[in-house]
C-alpha cells in the first residue's frame, strides 16, 4: 500500500490535492508560521533532502517524460520519513488546514521508483 500525505477534505477528490511538502512551503514562503514552525518545517526538509532521493520532476517534465500529474507516494518501508512528515502535518493542523493520508495499492502508472518512494502518474479522473 502507497501512502500520499495531501492538504484536503474527505469530500475532495484526493487525486488533485496538494501535497503536504508543498502546502508546508506556501505557508512559509508566505511568513504565516511561528518562528518555532519554521524550525520545525526546515529541519524536515533538510532531513528529506539528506535521506531521500528526489526525484527528477524539473527535468522529465521538461522534457515531456512525465505530466504534471504525476505524483510522489511513500512506500510503506518508509517509515522514518513517513514520520517526519507527520511533523508538517502538525503544522498545517495548526493552521486548521485539513490534511488527509491517502493510501492506495493502484497509484497510476509507476515512472519511478526509489527505496522510499514512488511517483506515478494519476490517473485521469472518468
Amino acid at each position: 500500500m502507497y501512502l500520499r500525505f495531501v492538504e484536503g477534505t474527505d469530500s475532495q477528490d484526493g487525486r488533485w490535492l496538494t501535497g503536504v511538502i508543498t502546502a508546508a512551503r506556501v505557508l512559509k514562503d508566505e511568513g504565516r508560521l511561528e518562528p518555532y514552525q519554521v524550525d520545525i518545517v526546515e529541519a524536515t526538509y533538510v532531513w528529506l533532502n539528506q535521506h531521500v532521493p528526489c526525484p527528477p520532476f524539473q527535468r522529465n517534465l521538461g522534457s515531456g517524460k512525465w505530466t504534471a500529474d504525476a505524483v510522489a507516494w511513500f512506500l510503506p518501508g518508509a517509515t522514518e520519513a513517513i514520520q517526519r512528515m507527520w511533523e508538517l502535518v502538525a503544522v498545517l493542523k495548526d493552521h486548521d488546514i485539513p490534511v488527509r493520508v491517502l493510501r492506495t495499492a493502484s497509484p497510476g502508472m509507476i515512472v519511478y521508483r526509489d527505496e522510499y518512494q514512488i511517483v506515478a502518474e494519476t490517473p485521469k479522473r472518468a
